[in-house]
């Protein structure tokens, strides 16, 4: 549900009689703008200094004016002389005016630029300006007025990287058993930093051991990258683990990620120009279980196109072929779902430091409360994905031939081959069984045959209860103790 916006409507302001009081000088300037941008006129300064301040209607021949004193040994000033009414002509009245500065519009937006879950665009400014004040403002003058309101919030971006040390400190003291770490230079400066909350950690034992890695470009003053790693958590969602901030995505950074996103591998065929067909071959090649049908494919691609077999042959083949992987890499053979993570956090990077993390805490603080309920709602053994997608391999699985060979093993034919099903070490010829850790068709058959619930065969990674550890801590924000 996208929610909407309500921006500070101008007070009603009555107009001030004489010997009103404001409590600095500041107070009255502000307030005589409000009652023009209310009333659509303008008026110049006759005089401003320590101590007085002099206001006159723009028409020379209206006789609105204004005057005042500070009180002698405070702060305070004082109305002396004021004319309320307004002759001058409807014809002087505009919907710009040079009093909505961006300093003024900025106490309009500030309640809004509170909320981290939103992003507060000069177009959204512009937009509300008209609708609720009758202002046109420019693209310009609304984008200065977010930057000075985000500065009120959360100060300027060189305050943010100075107060970066103290709101890694009270993350820590928030929840417990985050890990932060910030790296600056011989001159103090800023170079890289990483945290990770305790929540995460703690999530990280009950999840598929895989982690993706990427990284995407900051937009606030000083740039730089956001660095994410994710995994995957026992419905085949998103878990987020941690983050980083860097001047450029290097190895000096974060250590290279042990696998070759296939996707990332696929565009650079494309950029080469390669066959669509050997681009096929590629996906099936990369995708295949076992060595037998790996080889298979890479005689055909030779083939078809040597000179993209021999760039394949650079690259070491564990890095992109399933079945040369001496890891299990699951189903992650792409960076498809950190990507995924960086368009949730679009918005927030052309954010200060400070408030980008505030905005990464809420979603994190809502996806974990989501995904803990929803867990906690399911009447099966295994998460709502795992039940899925064993739903979708019964049909074939009931029509294989089984063979039992002892009370573990078993043969199972599929269109004439022979598949052995270990189920007591849950291997398969096939080998989905082992590297997904979930039963392949060929385990379902035997389980079947046997009468035996097929969720027992499933990896602990994807039980119910694995599921709810995953997100068994919060995470809680900073609030504004730091600053």
């Amino acid at each position: 549900m996208k929610l909407k916006f309500e921006t500070k409507r101008i007070p009603n302001y009555d107009i001030k009689r004489k010997c009103s009081s404001f409590d600095k000088k500041k107070s009255i300037i502000n307030y005589f703008s409000n009652i023009a941008i209310k009333g659509h006129f303008e008026f110049k300064v006759v005089r401003s200094d320590s101590t007085r301040y002099s206001l006159k209607c723009n028409d020379n021949r209206c006789e609105w004016c204004v005057c005042a004193f500070r009180v002698k040994d405070s702060t305070l000033f004082k109305i002396v002389k004021i004319e309320k009414n307004h002759d001058c002509s409807v014809n002087t009245m505009k919907a710009y005016q040079r009093h909505e500065t961006s300093k003024l519009i900025s106490g309009y937006i500030i309640d809004n630029l509170r909320d981290p879950r939103f992003e507060v665009t000069p177009d959204f400014v512009m937009v509300e300006m008209q609708k609720l004040h009758g202002l046109d403002i420019g693209y310009h003058k609304a984008w200065r007025a977010i930057q000075r309101a985000s500065a009120l919030i959360r100060g300027t971006p060189e305050e943010n990287y100075e107060l970066l040390s103290s709101y890694l400190y009270m993350m820590k003291s928030k929840n417990p058993g985050t890990y932060t770490n910030i790296k600056i230079d011989d001159n103090n400066r800023f170079l890289y930093m990483f945290y990770e909350y305790g929540s995460s950690i703690a999530g990280w034992n009950y999840f598929i051991p895989v982690i993706a890695v990427d990284a995407t470009f900051l937009k606030s003053k000083y740039r730089g990258v956001l660095m994410i790693s994710v995994s995957k958590d026992a419905n085949n969602q998103i878990f987020p683990l941690a983050f980083g901030i860097a001047e450029s995505e290097n190895n000096n950074s974060y250590e290279c990620y042990h696998g070759i996103c296939i996707y990332h591998l696929e565009q650079n065929l494309k950029q080469r120009k390669v066959k669509s067909e050997v681009i096929k071959l590629f996906q099936s090649t990369a995708r295949v279980y076992t060595r037998k049908e790996f080889d298979l494919y890479m005689s055909d691609i030779a083939k078809v196109d040597k000179k993209t077999f021999d760039y394949f042959m650079e690259e070491p083949l564990e890095r992109w072929a399933r079945s040369c992987s001496p890891r299990r890499r699951y189903d992650m053979l792409t960076t498809n779902i950190v990507e995924s993570m960086n368009s949730v956090l679009l918005e927030a990077r052309e954010l200060p430091i400070l408030r980008m993390m505030d905005f990464i805490q809420v979603k994190l603080h809502r996806w974990f409360y989501e995904k803990r309920n929803k867990a906690e709602g399911t009447f099966y053994d295994v998460s709502c994905w795992v039940e899925e997608e064993l739903k979708k391999k019964i049909d074939l699985a009931f029509t294989l031939n089984v063979f039992p060979v002892d009370s573990w093993h078993s043969r199972v034919e599929e269109e004439g081959i022979t598949f052995l099903v270990d189920l007591n070490k849950r291997t398969c010829d096939c080998f989905q069984f082992q590297f997904n850790e979930l039963p392949c068709i060929h385990a379902i058959a035997a389980i079947e045959k046997r009468n035996i619930k097929k969720s027992n065969f499933c990896s602990d990674w994807y039980l119910k209860e694995s599921w709810l550890k995953t997100y068994e801590r919060q995470i809680h924000p900073v609030g504004h103790t730091y600053s």
